[in-house]
C-alpha cells in the first residue's frame, strides 16, 4: 500500500471515529472529575476527612485541560500522515532535548548536537525510511567519539569529556532516536497503531493514577518513584486493554494474541519509561523536568512512556503483524 505523507485529517476515514472516541473519553472524563468535585465537596460540608482525596480538584481539571491539547496535537497529527508526526517528533526532541540537558547538566552545545542528531534522524527516516533506525545510532557514536577526541587542555578534562560524551549520546538515544519511531510506525502494516499508543500511554497513566489511588500495594520502586505501587501496574494494564478497545476501529482485524502482546508492550512499556524518566530527576534532586505542562511539569514528564511504548510497539509489530 503506497504510503501518503500528507492528507488532510477531515479527509481521512478514521477522522470521524477518532472524534467521537475523544468526545466520549474526555466527556466521561469531564462527568468524572465533577463527580469527585461533587463528592469532595460534600464530604467538606460534613466535617469528613479528605485523606483518600488528596489530589486537589484545581490540579486534575489542570490535567484534563493539558490532556484535551494532547489530544488534539497528537490525534491530528495522526490524522494527517508521516510528515505531520516527523514535525511533532522534531518537537519532542527540541523541547525535551533542553529539559533533559538541564537534567543531565549538558553545555549548550551538547544539547544542540542532541538535537540535531534527532532531526538528522527524522529526516532520514522521511527519506530511507526504517532503514534510517539502523545506522544513525551508529553514526552517532562515531561523531561523539570524533569529537571526544579533540586536544587535552588540563587532566581533569578527559574524564569530564567522556562523561559529557555518554550523557549526549544517551540524549540522542533517547529524545532523538526514539521518537524517530513514530515516523516508522506511521508508514508501517499497520498505520492505526499509532492511535493505539498515543491513546494507550495515555489512559494507561490515567489509569496507574486511579488503581494506585484506590487500591495501593506495595511500592513498585520505592527510592525511584515513591507513589508508584503494584495495584497502578494493574491501572496500567486495563488503560491499555481500554485503549484498544476503543481504537478498534483503526485496527479492524487485530486478533486476540496480538491485542495481548500490545497491551503488554503498552501498559509495561510506559511504567519502564516513566520510572527511567524518575531516575534522571532523582539523580538531579527535582520533582519535574520543566514547567511546560500545567499540572504536569515538563514535556519529559508527560512523553517518558511514549519514548519506551513507540518503539517497542513497532517492533513488536514487525513480528506480529
Amino acid at each position: 500500500m503506497e504510503t501518503i505523507w500528507l492528507m488532510n485529517p477531515l479527509q481521512n476515514p478514521l477522522a470521524g471515529p477518532v472524534v467521537l472516541m475523544l468526545t466520549l473519553v474526555f466527556g466521561g472524563g469531564g462527568v468524572a472529575l465533577l463527580g469527585r468535585d461533587l463528592v469532595r465537596q460534600s464530604v467538606l460540608v460534613g466535617g469528613g476527612s479528605l485523606s483518600r482525596l488528596p489530589t486537589s480538584g484545581q490540579v486534575l481539571w489542570q490535567r484534563y485541560r493539558t490532556w484535551a491539547i494532547i489530544a488534539l496535537l497528537f490525534g491530528g497529527a495522526a490524522l494527517t500522515g508521516p510528515l505531520t508526526l516527523a514535525g511533532l517528533g522534531a518537537f519532542l526532541c527540541w523541547q525535551g532535548g533542553r529539559e533533559y540537558a538541564t537534567l543531565a547538566n549538558l553545555p549548550k552545545f551538547h544539547s544542540y548536537l542532541l538535537i540535531l542528531g534527532g532531526w538528522l534522524t527524522l529526516l532520514g527516516g522521511l527519506v530511507v525510511g526504517s532503514l534510517a533506525l539502523l545506522w544513525t545510532p551508529t553514526l552517532a557514536f562515531f561523531i561523539a567519539a570524533a569529537l571526544s577526541l579533540r586536544p587535552v587542555e588540563n587532566e581533569t578534562e578527559p574524564g569530564l569529556r567522556f562523561n559529557l560524551m555518554l550523557a549526549t549520546l544517551w540524549g540522542y538515544l533517547y529524545l532523538g532516536w526514539l521518537p524517530a519511531h513514530l515516523v516508522a510506525l506511521s508508514t508501517g502494516k499497520a498505520p492505526g497503531l499509532v492511535l493505539a499508543v498515543g491513546l494507550g500511554v495515555a489512559l494507561s497513566d490515567i489509569g496507574a493514577f486511579c488503581t494506585g489511588k484506590l487500591i495501593g500495594g506495595p511500592k513498585l520502586a520505592p527510592r525511584l518513584s515513591p507513589n508508584k505501587t503494584w495495584g497502578g501496574v494493574l491501572g496500567n494494564l486495563l488503560g491499555a486493554v481500554l485503549a484498544l478497545t476503543l481504537v478498534a476501529f483503526a485496527l479492524p482485524a487485530l486478533a486476540w494474541w496480538q491485542a495481548a502482546g500490545l497491551v503488554l508492550a503498552i501498559g509495561l512499556g510506559s511504567i519502564w519509561g516513566d520510572l527511567l524518566e524518575s531516575l534522571l530527576k532523582r539523580q538531579r534532586g527535582v520533582k519535574d523536568a520543566g514547567t511546560l505542562l500545567p499540572g504536569f511539569g515538563g514535556l519529559l514528564d508527560r512523553i517518558d512512556s511514549l519514548l519506551l511504548v513507540v518503539p517497542l510497539v513497532y517492533y513488536l509489530s514487525l513480528a506480529i503483524f
